[in-house]
C-alpha cells in the first residue's frame, strides 16, 4: 500500500500491479500502516482525517484530528491504531469503537510501538521523545537541551 496524492494506492506484491485506488481522502495522504494480524490498515492525510480499512478494501471507520494527520502505527501486540496529528493523539482498537484522543503541547513528526506492544515513542518537534504507555499517559521524557527536532523514530 502506497500514500499517493490524496489516495492509497493498493499493489500487487507478486508483480506490482495497481490492485486498487482507494479514495476517501480531500487532501494529501501523509502515513499509511497495516495492523501486524492482517486484518486491517489505516491511512491518516492532511485533511485531518483517519481511516481504517479492512483486508478487503473496504472502509471501516473514518474519525478527525484538529490538525493534519502526521504518523500512525498500529500496536503489534494488540492491534490498537495509534494517530498522530500537529497538536494531538489518538488511540482508537475495535474493541473499543472510541476514539480516545490527547493535546499534546509539541508537533508530532514521527511515532513507534515498543516491541512488546506496552509503550509508544512520540518524535517531537521540539527535540523531545515522549515515552507514552497503552493509555496515552508519559511515563519517560528524553530531553535534548536545544536539540533539533526529532523526524523518524523506530
Amino acid at each position: 500500500m502506497v500514500a499517493g496524492g490524496n489516495h492509497v494506492l493498493v499493489y500487487d506484491t507478486t508483480n506490482g500491479s495497481l490492485i486498487q485506488l482507494l479514495k476517501g481522502h480531500k487532501d494529501k495522504v501523509h502515513t499509511v500502516s497495516y495492523a501486524k494480524n492482517g486484518e486491517k490498515f489505516a491511512s491518516g492525510s492532511a485533511d485531518k482525517t483517519v481511516i481504517i480499512w479492512s483486508n478487503k478494501l473496504e472502509g471501516l471507520l473514518k474519525y478527525s484530528h484538529n490538525d493534519s494527520v502526521q504518523c500512525i502505527s498500529f500496536n503489534p501486540l494488540s492491534h490498537q491504531l495509534t494517530s498522530c496529528a500537529l497538536s494531538d493523539f489518538a488511540f482508537w482498537s475495535s474493541e473499543q469503537k472510541a476514539v480516545q484522543k490527547h493535546k499534546i503541547n509539541a508537533r508530532i513528526n514521527s511515532c513507534s510501538w515498543t516491541n512488546d506492544g506496552q509503550y509508544i515513542a512520540l518524535a517531537l518537534n521540539n527535540g523531545i521523545v515522549s515515552i507514552r504507555n497503552k493509555l496515552g499517559e508519559e511515563k519517560a521524557k528524553i530531553e535534548r537541551p536545544n536539540g533539533p527536532a526529532i523526524w523518524a523514530i523506530a
